[in-house]
Order: structure tokens, then sequence, then C-alpha cells
């Protein structure tokens, strides 16, 4: 790992990220540190007391598995018309106004799980969740479905 900023959770590589106490009385820290965040590394999230560090770190170490399995695999969970499952890279545009291809990156979308014989499964957004299988991915699905939750 040459990223000064890398450490390993559960055996894999994961970069680290700085973390911002929200609950300060500092606010000017917290908005110049949440500002420095999006210019240093594009994104931050947030941890609450309801989810937890552990937790956060493993949705991390699923996902690096995940969007680190080969192509073919990833393509099984393409996101169908519910919006539920993988966006590969330059699939969504955020600005069309001004971008000439699509964003690069790669997400995976779920939701509140609802099977298709209920009668909300017909609405936009709601259905079954796209998993991989639990041969290929032992963990995802039940630490997804706890972050989610």
């Amino acid at each position: 790992m040459d990223d000064a900023n890398a450490v390993e959770v559960a055996g894999v590589p994961t970069s680290t990220l700085n973390r911002i106490d929200l609950s300060g009385s500092d606010i000017q820290q917290s908005v110049s540190l949440l500002k420095q965040a999006c210019l240093d590394s594009g994104f931050f999230y947030v941890i609450n007391h309801i989810i937890g560090q552990d937790l956060m770190e493993e949705v991390f170490v699923q996902s690096r598995w995940f969007f680190g399995l080969p192509l073919s695999e990833k393509m099984k969970l393409l996101r169908n018309e519910k919006h539920r499952g993988r966006t590969p890279l330059l699939d969504e545009v955020l600005d069309a106004g001004n971008q000439i291809q699509g964003d690069y990156k790669e997400g995976y979308y779920i939701g509140a799980e609802v099977p298709e014989d209920d009668p909300d499964a017909q609405k936009p957004h709601f259905g079954p969740n796209l998993w991989p299988s639990e041969e290929i991915l032992p963990r995802w699905r039940q630490t997804m479905e706890k972050f989610h939750s």
C-alpha cells in the first residue's frame, strides 16, 4: 500500500478518511473540514451513533470486494427498471448540460425489500433487491441490509 492514509480492515487495504465531529461547538471548524474533505477526496461520509464505525468499516470492505469482482460477475447484477442493482462506469450523468460522457463512478442501488407479489412492487422504485450470490460474497447482503436499515 503506497497510500499514506491506507490501513487494512479485515485484510483488505482501505483508505482512511479524517473524522469530522459535527457535534462540536466550533461550526466554522466543521465547515472548514467538510470543505477540505470535498476538495481533497471528493466525498465524505457521516457516521452517526446508530450506524457506528464498525458497520461503516464492514460496508467499505464489502464494497471493495464487490467492486473488485470480475466484470462478468458484476454484469449479472445490472440495475433493473426498479433501480436496484449495479450501475457501471459512465452509465449515469449528473450534469447532462455540461458533460459529454457519463460519470466516472460505479454504484449499487438497494432499497426496502418488497416481494414481487406485493402490490407495492408495482410502484416505481419498489420491489426486490438484486444480490450477489452468497457463494461469491457471503456477507454482502447481510451487511448492506443492516446498513440500509
